[in-house]
């Protein structure tokens, strides 16, 4: 029994490992690569968001904050936004992965589509909200169209990062096992 959960434990740090790679990764693309591309005016899907969801899904909450914490001070580094701002705006991101939790992410993908709508649209709120603080405005009409377009343009990655996602997983385990 010892040799299996120090198995586990290996397949869950080389899965983290990949994991966070994989996340710093998007998060250098999404901040350098993604605003040069002018499809629906130069708007696309926030990988990095929706991958923070589905690992939280998956794992909980509390991991999903860590992670969603730290990648977003580096987003706020790479994009020189305020420190913290992406920080903050990712957690509600995370909580609700952890809301979701495992059994209803295994259900399908309905509930993980349903959740990154109601994911992206705390992370917007979250983000406008400190934005005003830190003293830029945006109108309403503005921010809720743009929560909402990126709400549906995320729903389009859901099934395909989280079959990553789950595959990562699996091969962590693999990997960690056959070493």
């Amino acid at each position: 029994m010892r040799a299996s959960a120090l198995w586990q434990d290996d397949a869950a740090t080389v899965t983290r490992v990949f994991f966070g790679l994989i996340l710093i990764l998007t998060a250098f693309a999404q901040a350098t690569i993604f605003p040069t591309i002018r499809v629906l005016g130069g708007m696309g899907p926030d990988l990095v968001l929706v991958l923070i969801l589905v690992w939280s899904g998956l794992h909980g909450s509390r991991e999903g904050m860590v992670w969603a914490f730290a990648l977003g001070l580096l987003l706020d580094l790479l994009t020189l936004d305020p420190l913290g701002s992406n920080a903050l705006a990712l957690l509600p991101v995370a909580l609700i992965g952890g809301l979701a939790s495992r059994r209803l992410f295994h259900s399908g993908l309905i509930i993980p589509m349903l959740a990154v709508v109601a994911a992206t649209l705390a992370h917007q709120l979250m983000s406008v909200s400190l934005s005003t603080l830190a003293g830029f405005h945006y109108t309403l009409l503005v921010s809720v169209k743009f929560g909402l377009l990126t709400a549906l343009l995320n729903v389009l990655v859901v099934p395909p990062l989280y079959l990553f996602v789950l595959a990562t997983e699996y091969l962590g385990v693999g990997h960690a096992a056959r070493a």
